[in-house]
């Protein structure tokens, strides 16, 4: 029975590992980290014996706990100051004006900060930095929720304008935003 077991897990794992990475890469820029979160991923779900579910919910609980595991790998690194080589900002410009090069994620985002609105800056802070609903926003500001999105549109539209400016100073700015890994302390 124990041979069964190993037969099916292999056949589980080839068949989702490919799958798993893939999902990772979305999170975690680094092909590495991204197989060792699959990797204890599957002796996880080895020792708890959850390669015994039906196939259609060990896909789903793979594809879900793949995803948790990499914001959780993300967060970890966020809190130990670890970043890997893959996701430094580097600051290459042409030109000799009076910006300074960004190179590190604090003042990249001040500077993009910058460069908004003040109502426009508050309105994506609350959004993207205090993870609050459009309606939280609207309520809180007493604004229309209409007026958050595009308060929110127009933040995201001088973070383009910003990134075509600026283009190797932003390299991560869009997976930060995404991640959340840019919040301020």
């Amino acid at each position: 029975m124990e041979t069964d077991r190993k037969e099916h897990f292999k056949a589980q794992f080839e068949k989702y590992y490919p799958v798993l990475c893939r999902i990772a890469h979305g999170y975690v820029s680094d092909p590495d980290d991204c197989e060792d979160i699959v990797q204890d991923l599957f002796v996880s779900v080895w020792n708890h014996a959850k390669d015994e579910l039906p196939d259609e919910e060990l896909g789903a609980y793979l594809k879900t706990a793949v995803r948790n595991n990499c914001i959780s790998f993300l967060r970890q690194r966020q809190r130990m100051g670890v970043v890997s080589i893959d996701d430094k900002c580097i600051a290459v410009s042409g030109k000799s004006s009076d910006e300074e090069p960004v190179t590190d994620y604090e003042s990249l985002l001040e500077h993009v900060l910058a460069a908004m609105p003040p109502k426009c800056r508050d309105v994506f802070m609350m959004s993207k930095l205090q993870k609050m609903r459009y309606k939280e926003i609207a309520e809180t500001l007493g604004i229309s929720e209409k007026t958050v999105e595009n308060h929110i549109g127009k933040a995201f539209k001088i973070i383009r304008n910003y990134s075509a400016k600026h283009p190797f100073t932003i390299i991560l700015l869009p997976q930060l935003i995404k991640t959340g890994l840019w919040i301020l302390q």
